[in-house]
């Protein structure tokens, strides 16, 4: 008879990275091990065809997720499309994994039914329920109508994640951040992985036309979705700060997703900090060029400054250049990848002048940035692996 699947449950995969593509890691190295199937309400045509070419079983709902205002505006009716969709396919399931709200609070109740263990990955307490820092950022109107939303429905939050026989989340941060929204204490820590053979250091001549696209001079990343979390301007400023003792640095900033209004506001600060002709959007950039852009790149800066947000303390990018010999400018919120003054640097984002230094020297000495950038891959390469995050995930689903 053949061995039924673990059944993965994820809210949308319509995002190009972070946690969408934290569980795509996860899952198809899962599925070398036993059989996964992953049931999203919607994914976008990228990851449709990364799970066709892993050979991980995909299946999507469909109809609206949490980024549409159509969702909210009838939640309590897609909440019971999901949990009929979920209960359904746990039929035929061997264990639940849920990550990301509402799967939680759907993947307990069909486990309960089916008498299936239900283990649940928390990246972070749902950040538009229990993060101030984040709903602060956004419009009153915004925030009038996500404190709504939080006194409607926070509790299905909570009750989903503190159902599940098991609680995995990123690190001790996010861990933190769980214990104290969900009076859950036995969170164990998954981090995260890096796969060393793709996110490598390449060489100069691999990196040209990328060198070509982004222009002459010492080079800054910053990776950003162009949410609130992601706190670009902050970015902005400190390049500004960089900039007057490395006059011909060159910010480079990618996007996973596409926002007008937002990068136009951008572009307006980049003015008022006159460092426009400094700065390069690059948009979305395939997966095979990202080794490329880190490589080419003199630092990466990343100014996030949530306490809550697993998207901050995790942060893929930051081991994904680390892991390509690069050095790392970040927020302080977590030191377990960069060492401070080893690899790069923890700063106080919000501290423009201070982390504008810090990028001027590394930017400023290619030889201590060459050292940092050697450090941080050993460590990439010895701490975070996959193959180690699955170890964690299979141990929740074996526990008894």
């Amino acid at each position: 008879m053949a061995q039924r699947p673990v059944l993965w449950l994820h809210s949308h995969f319509l995002m190009p990275g972070g946690g969408t593509k934290m569980i795509f890691e996860v899952t198809r190295r899962l599925a070398e091990r036993r059989p996964v199937t992953v049931l999203v309400e919607r994914t976008s045509p990228l990851w449709s065809e990364r799970y066709a070419e892993a050979g991980v079983e995909l299946r999507e709902i469909g109809g609206p997720t949490s980024t549409s205002m159509a969702y909210w505006g009838a939640f309590p009716a897609f909440l019971e499309r999901d949990r009929r969709a979920v209960e359904k396919a746990a039929a035929d399931a061997s264990a639940v994994v849920s990550s990301f709200f509402p799967m939680p609070w759907a993947g307990a109740r069909a486990a309960r039914r089916h008498g299936l263990r239900h283990v649940s990955l928390c990246f972070e307490p749902f950040p538009f329920f229990h993060d101030a820092e984040v709903v602060g950022m956004y419009s009153a109107p915004k925030r009038a109508l996500l404190a709504f939303l939080r006194a409607a429905y926070g509790r299905v939050d909570v009750t989903g994640i503190r159902a599940a026989d098991a609680l995995l989340t990123l690190n001790e941060t996010t861990k933190g951040q769980v214990t104290r929204t969900y009076s859950r204490t036995d969170a164990v820590c998954t981090y995260a992985g890096v796969d060393t053979e793709f996110f490598r250091p390449y060489r100069p001549e691999e990196t040209r036309d990328l060198a070509e696209r982004v222009g002459v001079g010492p080079i800054v990343v910053h990776s950003t979705d162009f949410s609130p979390i992601k706190r670009t301007d902050l970015a902005l400023e400190a390049f500004a700060v960089a900039s007057r003792t490395v006059p011909d640095a060159r910010l480079v900033i990618t996007s996973t997703r596409d926002d007008a209004a937002e990068q136009a506001r951008l572009v307006r600060r980049a003015e008022e900090l006159g460092v426009s002709d400094r700065v390069s959007y690059l948009g979305f950039l395939p997966f095979s060029d990202l080794p490329r852009l880190y490589s080419l790149a003199d630092v990466l800066l990343q100014t996030g400054t949530s306490l809550v947000s697993g998207a901050t303390s995790m942060s893929l990018p930051v081991k994904e250049a680390l892991a390509c010999g690069t050095p790392v400018v970040r927020s302080g919120v977590t030191g377990e990848d960069v060492e401070d003054g080893v690899s790069g640097f923890l700063v106080d984002p919000t501290d423009s002048q201070t982390t504008g230094s810090r990028l001027a020297t590394i930017l400023g000495d290619r030889t201590k940035a060459a050292e940092m950038g050697e450090a941080g891959r050993l460590r990439i390469a010895a701490t975070y692996t996959w193959d180690r995050v699955v170890d964690v995930v299979e141990a929740a689903l074996d526990a008894r």
